[in-house]
């Protein structure tokens, strides 16, 4: 008789458990994110160099600002959300080998290859191993979201092993006691006082960019609440329902709070972090407010997009299974994509917002371009962050067409060569950028 490994274990999964609108967020927050990088790496090319606070501006800055607040934060909640649907089906070991190849691979991939680390192999290694070592010296670009995502999975699994394995825990009876505090409570202040500890204590200490300083705890919290709802989904979800006006009437009011202690003045960087090495100190009455409405803004924003995702979101769709893969690939060539746009729109003169539409347009149909070469090609997927092999490949377009092994083989040869090229052209683009500018 046979005997299983542990890590061979395969837990049977819930009936019902695929929550389409978790998977429809984290689709549209990724297309976000493009817009996004658009639009902050061109507003540069506002008239007069001002981007000053003049007619439709204020309205951009605002968007701009209150978005950066939540977009990543929800996106660490949804990592976290897909992490307890994962776990309940695979052994810790498992889990672990799935999170190196889909978040490691892509990592190294990008660091040596994307980002020109196979120039300079010993810096950019040492730099991978630095902890904080800056936006300017990131060897891994705008990948630090996967990055800290597999760090974040790293240092919990234990945590998420202790759950799955005692589902009657104290934390678990705990997350369901807030949950189930009435009218929504529990949910809405103790994520966020969480929060406001984080940046109180951390905030003052460090300037928090990309991940690093007082935000790696701050997006570790996130990506852990997302796990704990998922666990207690039973309750989750209904109090989504519950919560929805409430959610709604305050968030608007929490952005126009933020956004006025963002440019009130007095302290640098107030949102940011870091004032102590200004001279300033570390904690005052308006640091604190500052940090508890910055909390609570950013938690009672994911709380407005899971509660309405709930809602309107939560059906099958034939596009979401594709656009859901075509999240990883996307995002890991976007940047590549979008400076040489900017600088052509710029020169040309058409203005910054109708640059911001055409480059938008142009960055998505991109990027998607080249999802649609590599995965087509078998050994190219796993770095850009596609599962499957050569059983998914087979079922796309051409090679569903042929049965012909031999016919196969050529396409496969000519796609994987394709893929190489998409390697050189976003060389080309990031280069081209670099020089024109």
């Amino acid at each position: 008789m046979k005997v299983e490994r542990p890590d061979e274990i395969v837990l049977k999964p819930p009936t019902n458990t695929r929550r389409h609108d978790v998977d429809w967020l984290r689709v549209i927050l990724f297309a976000l994110l493009i817009w996004f990088h658009y639009a902050v790496f061109s507003l540069w090319q506002l008239e007069g160099g001002e981007r000053g606070f003049k007619g439709f501006n204020i309205i951009l800055f605002f968007v701009i600002g209150v978005m950066h607040q939540w977009r990543l934060a929800a996106l660490f909640v949804i990592s976290g959300m897909g992490t307890a649907f994962a776990f309940r089906r695979r052994s810790w070991q498992t889990y672990l080998r799935e999170r190196w190849a889909r978040l490691g691979i892509p990592l190294l991939f990008g660091t040596y290859v994307l980002w020109f680390g196979i120039f300079d192999p010993i810096d950019k290694t040492r730099l991978l191993f630095t902890i904080f070592p800056g936006s300017e010296d990131m060897p891994y670009g705008h990948l630090w979201f996967i990055y800290n995502l597999l760090i974040y999975s790293i240092l919990l699994t234990p945590l998420f092993a202790h759950i799955r394995e005692n589902p009657d825990s104290r934390i678990v009876i705990v997350v369901r006691r807030i949950l189930k505090i009435p009218g929504g409570v529990g949910i809405m202040l103790v994520p966020a006082l969480a929060l406001s500890t984080n940046a109180i204590l951390f905030k003052p200490w460090g300037f928090g960019e990309v991940g690093m300083w007082w935000e790696f705890p701050r997006y570790l919290l996130f990506f852990l609440f997302g796990y704990l709802m998922i666990t207690v989904k039973e309750d989750y979800f209904p109090v989504l329902d519950r919560i929805r006006i409430p959610v709604t009437i305050v968030t608007p009011i929490l952005s126009i709070a933020w956004f006025i202690t963002s440019e009130a003045g007095g302290i640098p960087d107030i949102m940011e972090g870091g004032w102590v090495d200004d001279g300033y100190p570390a904690f005052t009455s308006w640091t604190i407010a500052a940090s508890v409405i910055q909390s609570f803004h950013a938690w009672f924003w994911c709380l407005f997009v899971f509660t309405w995702a709930s809602k309107l979101l939560n059906r099958p769709s034939k596009w979401l299974s594709y656009f859901n893969e075509a999240v990883y690939p996307t995002y890991i060539v976007h940047m590549h994509l979008t400076f040489l746009p900017i600088i052509i729109f710029y020169i040309i003169g058409t203005g910054y917002y109708l640059g911001l539409a055409l480059g938008t347009v142009l960055v998505m149909a991109g990027v998607l371009i080249c999802f649609e070469i590599v995965r087509r090609a078998r050994f190219a997927r796993p770095l850009f962050g596609i599962k499957g092999g050569r059983e998914q490949v087979v079922m796309l377009w051409p090679y569903n067409r042929t049965k012909d092994e031999s016919l196969r083989k050529v396409l496969s040869v000519g796609f994987h060569g394709l893929s190489f090229l998409v390697v050189i052209v976003l060389y080309l683009f990031l280069i081209s950028a670099d020089w024109i500018s």
